[in-house]
């Protein structure tokens, strides 16, 4: 997002750059700028850790397995991320929480950022989310990392018809109030989304993988033939591990509805395999290796 409007959370705007000054314009039942002061709950509701207690992890706000091409743009853009597919299928993709936290505000700025929502997480930082094509949550909801917050989109004259997510993070609430100025790193944080910190400005990196996966117990399994040697793979984090092989013509009970797309391709859960990590064997569940021989069982 270049040469934008910076719309002031409570303050005078502030004319930018190339850009115009302009007035916050909020939508019909939204929330207006003024209440990005409201205090928020301390409390952190997966650790009941207090929020100053640690600094939490953050993913690429999309669907898990999903590809995305990330730009830090130049000195007064960086370290904010101005993030898309490099073409206009980015638009209406679904846009996730990048991590667990309260919605401080969703709302809409018509003559600058267009639908912009501003969430805190533990150890008070904060993640903002701007151009937005729709927007799904509100003021004071709490949300996890996987929730939908909105789909990404082209909104307001400062996305410059590109559609592409503009985000940014920021330590401590006065820095958070700060979104979308042109002071580039004065007031915004190095976005570090697991595992991968975007560093430096002027850099573009492809083929970005979100890797913001759930796990769901496993409540089905099914048997499936090894038809080509696989490894097994220790779950850790997002990363995987090998450690060991299943050789072709062994029968194993795979998964039915676990399994995980960290790379883009598919891996289905091992029955009773627990994993050097203690956190489950996964296997590469493609025809080139495995063929299910019966149904799901409960």
């Amino acid at each position: 997002m270049n040469n934008r409007t910076r719309l002031s959370i409570g303050v005078t705007a502030l004319a930018l750059a190339g850009g115009t000054l302009g007035t916050s314009t909020a939508v019909a039942g939204s929330n207006t700028p003024s209440t990005t002061g409201t205090q928020i709950a301390a409390q952190s509701a997966q650790t009941g850790r207090s929020a100053a207690a640690a600094k939490p992890r953050l993913f690429l706000p999309f669907p898990c397995g999903t590809k995305w091409r990330v730009s830090s743009g130049g000195a007064s853009h960086s370290p904010a991320l101005d993030i898309d597919k490099g073409n206009a299928k980015a638009e209406g993709k679904t846009v996730q929480a990048a991590a667990a936290g309260v919605v401080v505000f969703s709302t809409r700025f018509a003559q600058g950022s267009g639908n912009t929502i501003q969430i805190k997480h533990e150890g008070g930082y904060y993640t903002t989310y701007l151009h937005l094509k729709s927007r799904s949550v509100s003021k004071g909801d709490k949300v996890k990392r996987t929730t939908k917050i909105g789909t990404l989109g082209k909104d307001g004259p400062t996305a410059n018809g590109h559609p592409h997510l503009h985000f940014e993070v920021a330590k401590g609430k006065k820095n958070a109030d700060r979104w979308g100025g042109a002071d580039g790193g004065a007031h915004r944080s190095t976005a570090s989304l697991y595992p991968k910190t975007y560093k430096g400005s002027g850099h573009t990196w492809t083929n970005q993988v979100s890797h913001s996966c759930s796990a769901p117990k496993p409540t089905k399994w099914a048997p499936f033939k090894v038809v080509k040697p696989v490894n097994k793979r220790a779950w850790a984090g997002t990363k995987y591990k090998s450690y060991g092989e299943l050789g072709k013509g062994k029968t194993v009970m795979l998964g039915c509805n676990h399994t995980r797309k960290p790379d883009g391709k598919l891996y289905r859960r091992l029955d009773g395999g627990g994993g050097a990590d203690g956190k489950g064997a996964w296997v590469r569940s493609s025809s080139t290796y495995v063929t299910q021989l019966k149904g799901c069982a409960k």
